[in-house]
C-alpha cells in the first residue's frame, strides 16, 4: 500500500472519528484505528483490515489523535507494525460486536498488548482499577478524549462538539419534562 505524501495523523499513534448519531449523544464514543510506523491506519469494522491512508477512516477522517510513539527506532518500529499486523490477523477471525464483543477498540488494545506499549499487555475493555489502571481499553478512550490532538482546530473541534451541543439540551429537556410528569402523578 502506497503512502499518500501528506499525513494527517502521525505515524505510531491511534486516531478517532466520532460515529454519527452515537457521538452526537455521547461525544466520547468514537471509532479507533491504529496507524503503524509507516503511516498507514489500520482500522477494524469485521472485515479483514486492509492498511490505508487515515483519511479512509471507515466512518470519515480521524478528528483526534495521539501520538504514542514519536520518531521510533527502527526495531522500535518494526516491533509495532509486526504486533498491529498480527492484531489485524487474529481480527481477521472474530465477528463484530460492539461494546461488550470484539470491536476497533478491542483490535487497538490488542496491538498495543502484542507491541507491549507501556511494558503493559492488558489493553482490552475491562477496567480493573485495583491492578490494570491505565493499561485498559478504557484508557484508551479516556487518552483520546482528554489527551487527544486535534487534526483540524477549527473544523475537528466543530465536527465533534456541534452536534451534541446541538443534541443534548433537548434531551435534557424532555427528561426533565419526564421527571416532571412522573413526580406529579397521582400515586393510588
Amino acid at each position: 500500500m502506497e503512502k499518500r505524501d501528506t499525513p494527517i495523523v502521525p505515524p505510531c499513534s491511534i486516531a478517532w472519528t466520532p460515529i454519527p448519531s452515537i457521538s452526537w449523544c455521547l461525544p466520547f464514543v468514537g471509532h479507533l484505528g491504529i496507524v503503524d510506523g509507516d503511516g498507514l491506519l489500520h482500522d477494524w469494522d469485521g472485515t479483514p483490515i486492509h492498511p490505508n491512508h487515515p483519511k479512509d477512516m471507515l466512518f470519515g477522517e480521524p478528528a483526534r489523535y495521539v501520538v504514542l510513539a514519536r520518531d521510533p527506532a527502527p526495531a522500535e518500529k518494526e516491533r509495532w507494525n509486526q504486533a498491529i499486523a498480527q492484531a489485524d490477523y487474529e481480527f481477521s477471525r472474530h465477528p463484530h460486536c460492539i461494546g461488550y464483543g470484539y470491536d476497533c477498540h478491542s483490535h487497538v488494545a490488542r496491538a498495543l498488548n502484542l507491541a507491549r506499549y507501556l511494558g503493559c499487555t492488558y489493553h482490552n475493555k475491562i477496567l480493573n482499577i485495583a491492578r490494570y489502571l491505565g493499561c485498559t481499553k478504557v484508557f484508551l478512550a479516556f487518552a483520546v478524549f482528554f489527551a487527544g490532538h486535534y487534526v483540524s482546530v477549527p473544523r475537528d473541534l466543530l465536527r465533534v462538539w456541534v452536534p451534541p451541543l446541538v443534541m443534548l439540551p433537548p434531551i435534557v429537556i424532555v427528561c426533565f419534562f419526564i421527571v416532571l410528569l412522573l413526580l406529579n402523578s397521582p400515586s393510588e
